[in-house]
């Protein structure tokens, strides 16, 4: 943005569409992507564009490919630009979708909100109107870096709050992490629910960080302030890539004969219904499909409040019942087919899966070699053809198998199946257990104990036992899944560190040394296992 003032070449500006309007837009993760793989593109201006006092020819501007334009309108609480209604009515003439900013001043946030809303009415400008997309807010660092003078977030409110009361519209925030993180403490959380529009000028695939705590990826993306375009007389125009299809931003735009069709996503009717409290692998494999739809979520495997809301935004956008529950329709709305050479949570969503049905890889979210062999190894036992490729019917048939939920209704005592327990290990980032163990029958409480083991102590967890047989008989047994055998060498170090630092030290087992402590809301009992034959590990009760 070309601004009045010198500002830090990397300052940032944000733009904020019509709250529901907007959810129906697919808003994707910042995966790294160069801006010419982006096609809809658009320009910005202010009289810093009119060398010599030389209007725009914005059918020109359209024909060399952008798609929408925004000018500048006013800054401040008393400065408006000369060409503003000049080159709205030339983009919106030349059949561009057109929008109008305001930069920030140093004048109190309702002042200059009135001045842009007199502004813009004047030139007959609603924010609403066909074609019209959302006002935008540029905030910017000054030069050398500074704040603007008198700054502060809650004048930033009051400036939305006069937007949005005036106009009726949420208004796009433009701003770099910088600015936020100098300005606002680091907490974007006013911008949540705002369309974000940032710049990072650097050259090659590098996208703009995401703002912290604004809740969402960047949506327009300006990657150059040095661009040339026909039918504009600089040398020094703003270049900008929208992430989303030209009929998302019709829709933004207030253009008829534009809604989004329905999705055509076909349903998938043997997945497992997910709700909340809800847990395990599949739990996982929704939470990082909806991340790689743009959630922000963590894949925790547990299905909270934050999922069930993610779910239902998820929902709405794609013009789904927004009950919050992933059933058929959603399952088959969120899935992505993806193939080697694929990366992302796509492909962890898939790895977790394949884990779950006993490959042995790694949900490392890079579709190679060993993703595609076991893709192609459980196609082939389902009589799936066996091209590698998880699609529609290979995802179909992986979740097909509901062994991989843990129903809400579970009791923390309850037993788990083989495939129940490694799912819900597999969600929390444990490996399959080495050799023949077998966690057959074992303790839902003794599979999240291991699991808040991992989580208090950071560490990487090995199981070498579980419930096969050969182990010692009683009460509190491996074979009445109240026991866990983990490694204690190698990468098992770090939770013997970890034992014997944060746990309580009790009296030995005969020559074994023994800890106490709790997780989870169970007691646990850390013997160090010292058998004749070798094989030292940790042998682990959870009560």
């Amino acid at each position: 943005m070309k601004t009045t003032s010198k500002v830090a070449s990397w300052a940032g500006a944000v733009l904020a569409g019509g709250g529901m309007l907007f959810a129906g837009m697919t808003v994707l993760p910042a995966d790294a992507a160069a801006p010419s793989t982006y096609t809809v593109k658009g320009v910005d201006t202010s009289h810093f564009n009119h060398d010599g006092g030389q209007s725009i020819d914005w059918k020109k501007v359209r024909s060399a490919g952008q798609s929408f334009m925004y000018a500048k309108a006013t800054e401040g609480a008393d400065w408006t630009d000369e060409w503003f209604q000049r080159d709205l009515q030339g983009a919106k003439q030349a059949g561009l979708l057109h929008g109008a900013y305001h930069l920030w001043g140093f004048t109190p946030g309702a002042a200059q909100a009135q001045n842009f809303v007199r502004t813009v009415r004047a030139a007959g400008y609603t924010g609403k109107g066909a074609g019209e997309l959302p006002p935008m807010l540029d905030l910017e660092l000054r030069s050398g870096g500074s704040c603007p003078r008198n700054f502060s977030t809650a004048q930033v409110g009051a400036f939305l709050n006069v937007i949005d009361k005036e106009m009726g519209v949420k208004p796009i925030i433009y701003a770099a992490k910088p600015f936020v993180d100098r300005c606002m403490n680091a907490d974007g959380s006013l911008f949540a629910r705002h369309v974000l529009w940032q710049p990072r000028y650097q050259s090659g695939s590098t996208e703009p960080t995401d703002l912290p705590r604004a809740g969402a990826h960047w949506k327009i993306w300006q990657y150059s302030e040095h661009g040339k375009v026909p039918g504009i007389n600089s040398d020094k125009v703003d270049l900008n890539v929208f992430r989303g299809t030209l009929a998302e931003l019709q829709q933004l735009a207030h253009q008829t004969g534009t809604t989004l069709t329905p999705p055509t996503a076909p349903s998938v009717p043997a997945a497992p219904v997910l709700e909340r409290q809800s847990r395990g692998t599949d739990v996982v494999t929704a939470q990082e499909l909806l991340i790689a739809h743009g959630a922000r979520i963590e894949a925790d495997g547990v299905f909270g409040p934050a999922t069930s809301a993610a779910v239902r935004s998820f929902q709405t956008a794609k013009r789904l019942t927004a009950d919050g529950i992933i059933g058929p329709r959603t399952w088959g709305a969120l899935l992505v087919t993806v193939k080697e050479g694929s990366r992302g949570k796509a492909v962890s969503a898939l790895q977790h899966q394949l884990i779950a049905h006993g490959a042995r890889i790694e949900a490392d979210g890079v579709f190679g070699p060993a993703t595609s062999a076991a893709v192609r190894s459980f196609q082939t036992a389902k009589r799936l053809t066996a091209d590698g490729i998880a699609g529609p019917r290979t995802w179909a048939a992986l979740l097909a198998d509901r062994g991989t939920t843990v129903p809400p209704t579970q009791p923390a005592n309850g037993r788990l199946t083989n495939r129940q327990a490694l799912a819900q290990l597999a969600a929390a980032g444990i490996k399959h257990p080495v050799g023949r163990t077998s966690l057959e029958g074992v303790r839902a409480r003794t599979i999240q104990g291991v699991i808040a083991l991992k989580k208090a102590s950071g560490c990487t967890i090995t199981i070498t036992g579980g419930t096969e047989s050969g182990h010692s008989a009683g009460p509190l047994s491996h074979a009445k899944g109240y026991k866990l055998d983990l490694r204690t060498r190698d990468e098992g170090t770090c939770v013997t560190k970890w034992i014997k630092n944060t746990q309580h030290k009790g009296k030995s087992r005969g020559n074994d040394p023994r800890w106490y402590g709790n997780l989870a809301g169970a007691s646990l009992e850390y013997v160090y296992e010292t058998p004749k034959g070798g094989g030292v590990h940790w042998d682990i009760t959870f009560n």
